[in-house]
């Protein structure tokens, strides 16, 4: 399975430079957690591990949305608590 990880530096350029805009947060969770996904599509098997976002976490918005084979749309975040990177449901951010 593929992780990502990504530092300030890197977040910076994926970002251009301008951190302040594109934070969005968790919201909506009825039981359990958010997973960063290598694929933007829900699938057990491309659940990143150790990238858990819980209601009231901060994401950044460091790329695109795209619609998934399962009709869902996700969105490229990066989980400053975990430091990892990946597709992640839109549905769950305000």
């Amino acid at each position: 399975m593929n992780e990502f990880k990504i530092n300030d530096s890197e977040l910076e350029q994926v970002a251009g430079g301008n951190r302040s805009d594109g934070w969005v947060t968790v919201t909506g969770l009825h039981k359990g957690f958010l997973a960063l996904r290598t694929e933007p599509v829900y699938d057990y098997n491309n659940e990143i591990r150790g990238s858990e976002s819980y209601n009231g976490d901060k994401l950044q918005i460091v790329g695109g949305t795209t619609v998934g084979t399962d009709g869902e749309t996700y969105v490229w975040v990066y989980n400053p608590r975990t430091g990892k990177i990946g597709w992640t449901n839109l549905r769950y951010l305000r």
